[in-house]
């Protein structure tokens, strides 16, 4: 079975009491992936990333759930990129558990 692929443009934004930054990842992932926690593999302007997308309390501008994923310091660095700057992002979901997963406690 061929995994799905979502490819978008997002913004970053920075938890600046945290360090942590995130983007909005646009789609229900219940709705998609059937659970609300996935594990995927991803790259943020070309710069490949293994993490999570999760629901951290984050909220719409409706007041809808916002799922999200969290975009490290370093990738952010390498890229060139901060607070409020669009990034591609691509997305699909992977398997198993990858030991350079970034933590949602940075978020």
């Amino acid at each position: 079975m061929e995994k799905k692929r979502y490819e978008y443009d997002a913004v970053i934004h920075c938890i600046p009491e945290k360090g942590g930054a995130y983007l909005i990842f646009p789609w229900d992932i219940r709705k998609e992936f059937g659970r609300g926690r996935v594990k995927v593999s991803a790259s943020f302007d070309g710069e490949p990333y293994d993490g999570s997308i999760v629901n951290m309390g984050v909220k719409n501008e409706d007041g809808s759930i916002c799922y999200i994923i969290g975009i490290t310091k370093a990738i952010r660095a390498k890229i060139g990129k901060g607070d409020g700057d669009t990034v591609h992002v691509v997305i699909e979901e992977r398997d198993g558990d990858r030991s350079e997963e970034y933590p949602t406690d940075h978020l």
